[in-house]
């Protein structure tokens, strides 16, 4: 090339990079063993700009929000997250589990609209009178982006209609920290005599509708169907599914999908002995689809017809006890240690 300048790897006046490009494997994992693949080209050229996101990470740090709870996504996968929907100025985007917000506020930095929801409006408000979210999002001088924070259950939802948003982020809860809940009454036998001395409940006292545990694989496939018929055409979901790494297989990610939805990226944030994925899947479809009705018996007939069991089934009583196995390690090494 001619390049006739003096090496200076300290403060360059010119970066020259260069990329080597390999088969796309996007939606796919591969062994240690199988190395890159075939090579197929070669590019190399001047850098002329670095990345701006990287101030992000620190003006979004967690511990510095004016909100935040013992859930909250940390800034650097927020910002990843928020990438994946392609947000944008103009785009409305909706979180089903936004729980103390963190997604929104990296999707509302790149000029999108955000509505969340969640089961447990506490989490949404906190203590002070004026909602956490409102209080952090104004932190950050985005509260304006943020058009509305509602309370319901995602498989009871008041949508009237869909293909409203541009992209769905969550982070849905899988029990390691906190354990998913939708509306309804666990599994228990019916009674077949009248309760004695029964104490009704005062007209004037709020009635609280019961809860139950909302299995993760269940959750995941639910997930997927509301977002073809909440999002337009070509829009995305993007999530975090956790899954036990010695057990997962790309099935498992395959059979949570429906007609219409195509997975475009899956990559893993590894834990050690379990893993959470990061899942984008695009709406590839026009066709119009009714809303859907999230019966349970659909997931159970699937289940005892011998379907694909996920490595992320039942995730809760998978990982949990290896997660008490290792603290008991550790607090045994640091009494031998002491």
């Amino acid at each position: 090339m001619g390049l006739q300048g003096k090496i200076e790897m300290k403060n360059p006046d010119i970066t020259l990079l260069c990329f080597e490009e390999y088969p796309d494997k996007h939606g796919t994992t591969r062994e240690k063993h199988e190395g890159d693949g075939d090579f197929q080209a070669v590019f190399f050229g001047r850098l002329i700009e670095e990345g701006s996101a990287r101030s992000l990470v620190k003006k979004f740090d967690v511990k510095q929000r004016a909100y935040y709870g013992n859930t909250s996504m940390e800034a650097e996968m927020s910002l990843l997250m928020a990438n994946q929907t392609l947000a944008a100025s103009g785009k409305l985007m909706y979180d089903p589990f936004i729980g103390t917000g963190s997604m929104a506020y990296t999707t509302a930095h790149f000029g999108a609209l955000v509505i969340g929801s969640d089961i447990d409006g506490r989490q949404m408000r906190g203590k002070a009178k004026q909602p956490g979210i409102i209080r952090a999002a104004a932190q950050y001088g985005l509260s304006e982006r943020i058009v509305d924070l509602c309370t319901f259950d995602m498989t009871r939802n008041p949508w009237r209609c869909g293909e409203l948003f541009d992209a769905i982020i969550t982070d849905p809860p899988y029990g390691v920290r906190a354990g998913a809940k939708r509306l309804g009454r666990k599994n228990r036998p019916l009674r077949d005599k009248p309760v004695e001395n029964m104490i009704e409940r005062p007209d004037d006292q709020p009635y609280i509708p019961p809860t139950k545990p909302y299995e993760l694989s269940a959750l995941a496939c639910d997930l997927v169907i509301l977002a073809r018929y909440m999002l337009k055409p070509r829009g995305r979901l993007v999530f975090f599914l956790p899954t036990v790494t010695d057990e997962y297989e790309e099935l498992d990610i395959q059979s949570m999908l429906c007609e219409g939805m195509e997975i475009i990226a899956n990559s893993l944030q590894d834990f050690g002995s379990w893993g959470r994925r990061l899942i984008t899947i695009r709406k590839t479809t026009t066709t119009k689809y009714p809303p859907p009705s999230f019966e349970l018996e659909a997931t159970q007939s699937n289940e005892a017809s011998g379907a694909h069991v996920p490595a992320h089934k039942d995730f809760r009583g998978e990982v949990l006890p290896r997660i008490q196995k290792h603290r008991e390690r550790e607090a045994r090494g640091l009494e031998a240690r002491s």
